[in-house]
């Protein structure tokens, strides 16, 4: 079971649970499907909604599920640890690594992995009935695809907290908008909760990998930095918003 000591820092949890009400994120008696890569961030996003269940919003179930991507991952620590916690876990085993690095032969795999990944998600998710799916995206990633969007693409915007995608009859929630990555880090190492290494031969090869540079060198400039943008997403100007255009020059 996860230990509760007696002088527990609950103090992040705080964080998890404003994003969640704030958002509007979780209902009373919603079956939520964590989506568990193995990385920090969705072990994390296991650990906290796990405690917030026993200690908060009990009449909710957690099931996690894991998209097996045909990489040779050990996944012996993240059964050990949702067998120990009475988690649920699913292990949906695809092809998808084939399909993008042999078949495919994508020049930007990660793009189509990620919808080949989430398309898997949503279908087991509604398979077992869930009402939720919980995504571990971090106070990071959000900058990071700001950042992307921006100089990549010419848009200003990042993912959204909650999303309803009625046409699939699901909803996506991002309870840990509001955590900073290297707290996740920090805490999941004080915590001891199960990281599995990827084994994906574009790991660290990233355009996200660039933005997550560029945004250190922002926040070395300007240590508000971060809080700035984030809070820019919330406070849109809509008055001075130009006329929308695929390219002004």
């Amino acid at each position: 079971m996860i230990i509760f000591e007696k002088n527990y820092n609950k103090k992040f949890l705080k964080y998890v649970r404003r994003a969640i009400d704030d958002y509007n994120m979780i209902s009373p008696r919603d079956k939520i499907a964590v989506a568990v890569s193995g990385g920090k961030d969705s072990i994390f996003l296991l650990f906290c909604l796990k405690l917030i269940q026993l200690t908060a919003i009990k009449d909710i179930e957690i099931v996690a599920i894991h998209v097996d991507l045909g990489l040779d991952m050990n996944l012996e620590p993240l059964k050990n640890f949702c067998k120990k916690n009475k988690i649920d876990l699913i292990i949906e085993k695809t092809n998808i690594a084939n399909v993008v690095f042999n078949e495919r032969i994508e020049k930007n795999p990660c793009s189509l992995c990620s919808k080949l990944r989430k398309g898997c998600l949503v279908r087991v998710a509604k398979s077992i009935g869930a009402t939720k799916i919980a995504l571990g995206h971090n106070c990071d990633d959000v900058i990071e695809t700001l950042l992307m969007n921006i100089l990549k693409i010419g848009k200003f915007g990042s993912f959204s907290p909650h999303i309803d995608y009625k046409d699939k009859y699901v909803h996506i929630i991002r309870p840990l908008i509001y955590l900073r990555e290297d707290l996740i880090k920090d805490l999941v190492e004080k915590y001891n909760l199960p990281v599995i290494k990827s084994t994906c031969p574009e790991d660290k090869k990233t355009t996200r990998e660039e933005m997550k540079n560029l945004m250190f060198k922002l926040e070395e400039a300007y240590p508000e930095a971060i809080d700035r943008l984030i809070t820019s997403l919330c406070n849109i100007d809509m008055k001075n918003i130009w006329k929308q255009r695929d390219n002004h020059f």
